[in-house]
């Protein structure tokens, strides 16, 4: 069974939708997405087999996402100083950073 392209934008957060977008465009009809999740601040998509010019869209789409925000898809970074690792833009880090945010 394979992870749906729906459900593999609600295992992230939505700022990575275009990434997964692409992916998912890119995605040999045989090939079956295993996992997707956020680790260390950056994307991972888990597959099955695939030929190497897909392995290749999916190395670039995780380095992608440690410059896009998970939060909104703007440009963000990893930020490794929240107790765990995230890849936010400046004002999500903030929001995060600042307890009297709601």
């Amino acid at each position: 069974m394979t992870i749906s392209r729906r459900d593999a934008k609600q295992m992230v957060g939505k700022g990575w939708s275009k990434i997964l977008d692409r992916l998912y465009d890119l995605k040999p009809r045989n090939v079956y997405v295993t996992q997707v999740k956020e680790k260390f601040g950056g994307l991972r998509f888990y597959i099955g087999s695939a030929d190497e010019e897909f392995y290749t869209a999916i190395d670039a789409a995780e380095k992608e996402s440690y410059q896009t925000c998970e939060i909104c898809g703007e440009i963000g970074k990893l930020r490794k100083d929240l107790g765990w690792m995230l890849t936010l833009c400046d004002k999500h880090y903030q929001r995060r950073n600042d307890p009297h945010s709601g």
